[in-house]
């Protein structure tokens, strides 16, 4: 059992790595498909993610050194279907009228190797049937090519890495697991009866979509970081010899402001999520340059513009206006943070920069007549 419980450990642990590196790709996806992302489905979606490293380690786990495997016998691969009911009959003699005999077969290691075979990939059909919605002939391929894999893998010594294969490659393996997916996609229909359907996670997934998330406008607003922080570097190495602070002002007003004023308040980040800059107030692109500038311009530079206001020194007339704009700034800076926080915290009023400039942020995910749709 322990052989068994060592490489589920060792998933335990890497998994919380694996998790980092794929969640903003998968709220990108999920916000950009449905304009939401409902805490069952995350579930479904991370323990699926799960059970594959966990089987992956599984079949490749524990991890002998290259000399061992060098000093092991070659393995020769196991062509043979069905060798194993051979094997479990020569290692048992049963008595037809002594039930103890029929429990030893239990006790055969080649019976736990056809269990693990099977269990190893039951939640890989379940999967399948219940949230990727795959047909039974679908499922069956599927689970054929996950064993294959996994086969393969041990017969080419971990893609050669190791000089040899320090597993057996067994067509028996292959059938076993072909047969656990099958098993599971069985029994789909009783172990997910508490649960909802696929269809019911969409619709309250589009559902949910129709309000904007202060979650979902931060993933919006990393993606937008990272295409002004490659456009800003492109600029800078294309002109060498111009100041990164105009570099950074001129890249800033193209990518936030002249970008949301031609394409109807959307960002690249807005357009991955769905999420768009609407106003009444016409002119409609004049407003929204005004938010832009306000929040991007202003507030969330607000910190360079605290300091340069500092530098001003002496007594005259701009020293005095530069200490109230100080101030000034400084208040809204620090109602922006307590806003966000408010926001962040589950409140749903809009940002005052948003109220001062008759904007606000809205989903383009549509859903008409319970049909899934996007504009």
């Amino acid at each position: 059992m322990e052989a068994y419980l060592e490489p589920i450990k060792i998933a335990l642990l890497v998994f919380p790595f694996i998790a980092f590196l794929i969640t903003l790709p998968y709220l990108m996806f999920q916000y950009h498909k449905f304009g939401a992302v409902p805490l069952l489905r995350s579930v479904i979606v991370y323990t699926f993610i799960l059970y594959l490293i966990s089987s992956y380690f599984l079949v490749i786990l524990p991890l002998p050194s290259k000399a061992a495997v060098a000093a092991m016998p070659t393995k020769v691969p196991q062509l043979i279907p069905f060798q194993f009911i051979g094997d479990i009959i020569s290692k048992v003699d049963i008595v037809w009228n002594d039930w103890h005999s029929y429990l030893s077969v239990f006790q055969q290691p080649t019976v736990y190797t056809i269990l693990f075979n099977l269990l190893l990939t039951f939640p890989f059909g379940v999967y399948l049937r219940y949230y990727f919605q795959k047909k039974w002939y679908q499922v069956l391929l599927y689970t054929f090519g996950l064993s294959l894999f996994f086969e393969i893998t041990q017969l080419t010594g971990l893609y050669g890495i190791y000089p040899k294969a320090y597993r057996l490659f067994d067509v028996d393996d292959l059938l076993m697991n072909t047969a656990g997916g099958m098993l599971g996609f069985l029994s789909t229909p009783l172990l997910t009866k508490l649960l909802p359907s696929r269809q019911a996670l969409d619709e309250t997934s589009y559902r949910k979509g129709q309000q904007v998330s202060i979650y979902r406008r931060g993933v919006a607003f990393l993606i937008d970081v990272f295409c002004f922080s490659v456009m800003t570097t492109l600029l800078t190495i294309l002109f060498l010899h111009v100041d990164f602070t105009i570099v950074v002002a001129i890249t800033g007003a193209i990518y936030y402001i002249l970008l949301p004023m031609l394409s109807k308040g959307r960002t690249i980040g807005k357009m991955i999520v769905k999420l768009q800059v609407t106003t009444e107030k016409k002119p409609h692109w004049l407003y929204i340059a005004m938010r832009q500038v306000l929040l991007y311009g202003i507030i969330l530079p607000a910190p360079y513009w605290l300091a340069r206001l500092t530098n001003i020194h002496g007594n005259s007339i701009f020293s005095f206006l530069g200490l109230f704009l100080f101030f000034l700034l400084l208040c809204y800076y620090l109602l922006f943070w307590i806003q966000l926080i408010k926001r962040l915290l589950g409140g749903k009023k809009n940002f005052s920069y948003e109220k001062l400039t008759k904007t606000a942020v809205t989903s383009t995910i549509i859903v008409e007549n319970n049909s899934r749709q996007e504009n």
